[in-house]
């Protein structure tokens, strides 16, 4: 009787086996490291996105309370403090430095009434390691004229609003329909009137899992990717002929009142000032809803109050 033979695996069988237990094992190490790598890209990329955006968002608050007033004809033009001015066209995404006037401030919450005026000026600070700082510079009040400087980068008023900039610009929007990399409010071509919408462009050095920069010395990487935003601004420049209009051209040479010669455009329209005494109560209310519109009021009391823009409730002004 003979006995069963009990069949073993034999040497090539078990190397097969691991073998391909090695493969498959390879291929799904292969398949994590790639997915964690590009999930780790995707989270910077995300993260970048975030910072481009509530940087954009800053931006364009600022650029939607922009006001201006327009130079009298007879007013010195060094004497004109209200500015809206882009250069250095000589950036790849438009101007890269922009200065305005806005009223975009958003005041305390306080007892004490404060302005949201303020003028506003956005440039690039070049760092030593790698990209630029976006810097945002502040001020409450008017220059006591025409100031087509920009502040200097250690200026108190002065903050880095972000690090890390690796392209930063803005285009502007005339009335023709063109895109321009510059825009000065000063001068004659411009005819001090402020560009119908600015798109502002920014791009962001990446960054890694520790928030260091990334930089890409060979160029082997793809640029940081640019993010765009167009900016309508919605208050165009406001008159203020009559409000720089010489004391005592209202009288004649022997004293007599000169109503008589009062211009057309003054017969055909009631004044903001005027409108304001008819509706005394109606103006109150807005201004202490927003105190900053005090000065605003002040700007324009000689304009018609038809052609400002104005709008107040319970208000009906020729």
């Amino acid at each position: 009787m003979s006995g069963t033979r009990r069949r073993g695996f034999t040497l090539i069988e078990m190397m097969a086996v691991v073998l391909l237990t090695a493969i498959v094992l390879s291929a799904a190490v292969s398949f994590y490291i790639d997915l964690a790598t590009a999930s780790r890209a995707a989270t910077q990329r995300v993260r970048g996105d975030r910072r481009a955006v509530a940087l954009l968002d800053r931006i364009s608050r600022d650029l939607q309370g922009t006001i201006l007033l327009k130079k009298p004809a007879e007013t010195d033009p060094l004497a004109w403090p209200w500015l809206f001015l882009a250069d250095s066209p000589s950036g790849e995404l438009g101007a890269q430095r922009i200065k305005f006037d806005s009223r975009g401030r958003l005041p305390r919450a306080s007892g004490a009434h404060e302005s949201d005026f303020e003028v506003v000026s956005y440039g690039l600070r070049a760092r030593e390691d790698v990209g630029f700082d976006l810097v945002r510079w502040t001020s409450p009040r008017l220059p006591e004229g025409l100031d087509r400087t920009f502040p200097a980068a250690d200026d108190p008023g002065a903050l880095v609003l972000a690090e890390g900039v690796a392209a930063f610009g803005v285009r502007l929007l005339g009335e023709k329909g063109e895109w321009v990399n510059a825009w000065d409010s000063s001068t004659v071509v411009d005819s001090a009137e402020l560009p119908l919408a600015v798109e502002v462009s920014i791009a962001l050095v990446p960054e890694d899992d520790e928030g260091a920069f990334v930089v890409d010395e060979t160029g082997a990487e793809p640029p940081p990717e640019v993010l765009s935003r167009q900016v309508l601004l919605p208050v165009r420049p406001l008159e203020s002929e009559k409000l720089f209009a010489k004391k005592g051209d209202d009288q004649d040479d022997d004293g007599d009142d000169d109503d008589d010669q009062a211009d057309e455009e003054t017969k055909d329209c009631t004044t903001v000032a005027q409108c304001r005494s008819q509706f005394p109560a109606a103006f109150a209310d807005m201004v202490a809803n927003d105190p900053g519109l005090e000065s605003v009021l002040m700007s324009v009391g000689g304009e018609c109050y038809k052609d400002t823009g104005l709008s107040v409730p319970g208000v009906s002004c020729p």
